[in-house]
């Protein structure tokens, strides 16, 4: 009965803002008892989303006055971030204490400025996605202030923190978290995490940005993509000895089930070969993307799919055109 009574609960908690909390109106969908997820906009960053287009999760850790609860991301803006804190904070009870940021990604990361102002909160991140935050976040800010519009004004002047409670290595634990380090481009890193279960009835999380997507073909841009298909396929061997049980949270979209990362690591080897052999037919490159037999059914049309193959051609042509004649 109680299990009932909680999601029904939970399933109401949208409507229930506290009065004073700042917008947007969030929605803080219930996945298990103490875990909870903030769902992206679809697409691309502009004023209408707020640039809320990335997946987040919140995870709690302990109970009573110990409790912790962890963000695995930010959000987009400072602005973003305040109204993330006031919310989980009048709907769960419960204050954000650590945020993470899994990759530099800055409708990802940008919220921590606003998390902070509302109380005190570790930021935590891998050295090498600081990094990558103290590099580009200057320039993607900029970028993003365009897209954002007449909501630009959520950044603020200065909307940047950088992480002060780093991680080393290539995998460990945090919280109630284990995490990897893998690949996206060279020199450029994400970071996956798994919630480790707290029952034996939950099912194992794990939460992988910039590699996995929910939404349509995943987004390869700005990415190696024979560094994506090697991440993903490395996913999918960390990931089998959950079994069917995992579920898995990509950057945006729904709760994906165990057969994700293979699924996705599937698409960046067929993308990779149909343009190596694309390339060596000597075909238009302007051509529109290709489709093959088992490409999800409207993943042809969606434009991350064209950029993927533009990027794909150009990253396989100077290794086709290199081959000895046969």
């Amino acid at each position: 009965m109680w299990r009932l009574l909680f999601w029904l609960l939970a399933l109401a908690l949208p409507s229930m803002v506290a009065a004073g909390c700042p917008g947007p109106e969030l929605r803080l969908l219930p996945l298990a008892p103490g875990l909870w997820w903030v769902p992206a906009a679809p697409g691309e960053s502009d004023g209408g989303n707020r640039g809320q287009v990335s997946n987040i999760v919140l995870a709690q850790e302990g109970r009573g006055r110990a409790a912790r609860l962890w963000a695995l991301g930010s959000g987009p803006s400072p602005a973003w971030g305040r109204a993330l804190a006031c919310q989980a904070r009048a709907r769960l009870g419960l204050s954000i204490t650590d945020v993470i940021s899994p990759w530099a990604r800055p409708e990802l990361v940008l919220g921590v400025v606003g998390l902070r102002q509302a109380g005190p909160v570790r930021h935590w991140a891998h050295a090498s996605v600081a990094l990558a935050m103290a590099e580009q976040c200057p320039h993607c800010v900029a970028r993003l202030r365009l897209r954002l519009q007449a909501a630009a004004s959520d950044l603020g002047d200065e909307p940047i923190h950088l992480p002060d409670q780093l991680l080393q290595g290539e995998q460990g634990r945090l919280g109630p978290f284990d995490w990897w380090r893998l690949p996206r481009a060279e020199g450029r890193w994400i970071t996956v995490w798994r919630l480790r279960p707290t029952g034996a009835k939950q099912a194992p999380l794990w939460v992988a940005h910039g590699l996995l997507q929910g939404e349509g073909p995943p987004d390869g841009r700005d990415a190696d993509l024979a560094l994506l298909l090697q991440a993903s396929q490395r996913l999918a061997t960390l990931a089998a000895a959950d079994g069917p049980a995992a579920r898995f949270i990509g950057e945006q979209g729904p709760v994906l089930g165990a057969d994700a990362p293979a699924r996705q690591a599937v698409y960046w080897s067929n993308l990779l070969d149909e343009a190596r052999a694309a390339v060596a037919r000597g075909d238009d490159e302007a051509a529109p993307a290709p489709a093959w037999p088992d490409l999800p059914a409207g993943w042809q049309r969606h434009p991350w799919h064209g950029f993927n193959w533009q990027r794909a051609w150009r990253q396989v042509e100077p290794e086709v055109l290199a081959a000895p004649p046969r």
